[in-house]
């Protein structure tokens, strides 16, 4: 499991000041890029090895606001390792009281250049 932090930033924020919905893919996003450098693995380099894994399946079930200034927490795992893809979930908490503020999971397909589905790599296979 890896865990990231973020701050919240005024422009993360809607009219009402709680966190735009889709500001919490972009949290996810960040989870996973760690979680796989964390097993040394990065996006950068399977591009160069023309592997491309986009998010082709995402389901997030809001449970409470994070506000303006709020530091919130995302907590991301492996779940399940496919052929061709990698589920990864996410919770989201208040860093200060802790409450979860949000659930979700998506699903990554390993992709090559041509857009074909492709096996995952070894090395990324061997550390998941």
């Amino acid at each position: 499991m890896n865990k990231t932090e973020h701050r919240v930033r005024y422009s993360d924020t809607d009219h009402f000041g709680v966190v735009y919905y889709a500001r919490y893919l972009d949290w996810f996003e960040a989870g996973r890029t760690e979680i796989l450098r964390e097993k040394g693995v990065t996006y950068a380099e399977l591009e160069k090895k023309g592997f491309f894994a986009p998010v082709v399946e995402i389901k997030v079930n809001y449970k409470k606001p994070a506000r303006y200034d709020d530091v919130v927490e995302v907590e991301t795992s492996v779940s399940h390792v496919g052929n061709s893809s990698i589920r990864f979930d996410y919770k989201v908490f208040n860093k200060k009281t802790k409450e979860l503020l949000a659930e979700a999971y998506t699903v990554n397909v390993f992709i090559n250049k041509d857009m074909e589905s492709v096996r995952i790599p070894d090395e990324v296979r061997d550390v998941l």
